[in-house]
């Protein structure tokens, strides 16, 4: 059977939910291994975003014995050895503080300064280019 569609690249989050949901829904038809063929299907904003679940737990790896970390986040579930939920650890924390300096960067130059939302949203982007060397990731180091 041939099918015929664009892809369409979306977070791996966001298409596990739909998975899910078409799963549930009884759309298993629709699921081709890593893609999902949305012929006839239509797509609608939740009303109201809903917290993404997380989930962090302990356990002993049988095969090593050595105490590991699980992490459970939106369903997807990742175990990691102890040095590396440290090092997600650290990435976080300064994820954290670059997300609270974003937020008071676009406040001062939208309220304070008095640059328009675009002009200080556009602004905010070559700062966090400056500060981690990329648009869109924070680099630990």
């Amino acid at each position: 059977m041939t099918h015929t569609y664009a892809v369409l690249e979306v977070t791996p989050m966001a298409f596990q939910e739909i998975r899910q949901r078409l799963e549930k829904a009884g759309y298993q038809h629709a699921i081709d291994e890593d893609k999902i063929d949305m012929h006839g299907i239509a797509l609608q904003a939740l009303e109201k975003a809903k917290p993404t679940p997380v989930e962090v737990g302990t356990l002993l790896s049988h095969r090593t014995k050595r105490g590991m970390v699980e992490l459970m986040l939106a369903g997807e579930r990742i175990q990691m050895d102890v040095e590396k939920a440290r090092e997600v650890v650290g990435m976080l924390q300064q994820a954290i503080e670059a997300a609270i300096s974003d937020e008071i960067m676009y406040t001062f130059l939208h309220k304070t300064i008095g640059l328009s939302e675009h002009a200080a949203s556009s602004a905010l982007v070559d700062l966090r280019e400056l500060r981690q060397g990329s648009r869109e990731t924070v680099h630990p180091s």
